[in-house]
């Protein structure tokens, strides 16, 4: 079983936190959509919401920003995991990138729509970061509803292509091998679609297995460069 110090409590209920503000860009969509509910912009419990936006980088982080800043938008989401018994669930959703924290962070909400048995939608979010002294862009995975998280870091690999490494969700996942190590990577990245992958390895790299592929497009116009 995977040990958890104090420091990474402290950020698991500061991302919560931070979480809810992810949920205040559904509740834009929400409104968009025309349905009941809208919280008047002005409502003070979005004041979290409003003081963590960021329209842009910080200028701290140079030309390092376009990592991450190129998926900022909404991008449709065809889901597709593959289960224990080799089985393709497909699903569909959407993923919400967008800067924080005065630009120095990135954070992205993962929604999967109910579907199936399902009633409510599953969210996700991660909040990423630029580490200077590693040169790599260092990640925390929140899955709220089943209380766990993983850290990854890892950064560009080519012009089109960002991959990431952890080891936390061997320790998350009953089903995963003791010596797992798991890579997640966005693919093909082009302005208006690109590929995610999760895969699995258990020989340190030398092969992978594929767990999950989404294949996402961009909904509406790409954002400025960042």
């Amino acid at each position: 079983m995977q040990k958890v110090t104090f420091t990474q409590w402290w950020v698991v209920w500061f991302l919560s936190a931070l979480f809810l503000s992810c949920l205040g860009l559904g509740i834009r969509g929400a409104a968009e959509a025309g349905k009941a509910g809208h919280t008047p912009a002005t409502d003070p419990r979005l004041d979290l919401v409003t003081a963590l936006q960021a329209k842009g980088p910080n200028p701290s982080l140079g030309d390092h920003a376009r990592v991450f800043g190129r998926l900022v938008g909404t991008w449709d989401v065809e889901y597709m995991d593959i289960s224990q018994d080799g089985k393709a669930l497909h699903r569909s959703g959407e993923l919400l990138v967008g800067w924080t924290m005065d630009g120095r962070a990135i954070q992205d909400l993962w929604i999967v729509y109910p579907s199936g048995a399902a009633k409510d939608r599953e969210v996700y979010t991660d909040l990423r970061y630029f580490d200077p002294n590693s040169g790599t862009w260092p990640a925390i995975f929140i899955d709220p509803e089943h209380a766990s998280f993983a850290t990854f870091t890892g950064g560009a690999a080519g012009d089109d292509r960002i991959v990431l490494y952890s080891q936390d969700l061997t320790a998350n996942e009953t089903h995963s091998a003791a010596n797992e190590t798991r890579r997640w990577s966005f693919n093909d990245i082009g302005p208006d679609s690109l590929v995610f992958r999760d895969e699995a390895s258990s020989d340190g790299g030398t092969s992978w297995r594929l767990k999950s592929e989404y294949r996402m497009k961009r909904r509406g116009a790409a954002p400025a460069a960042q």
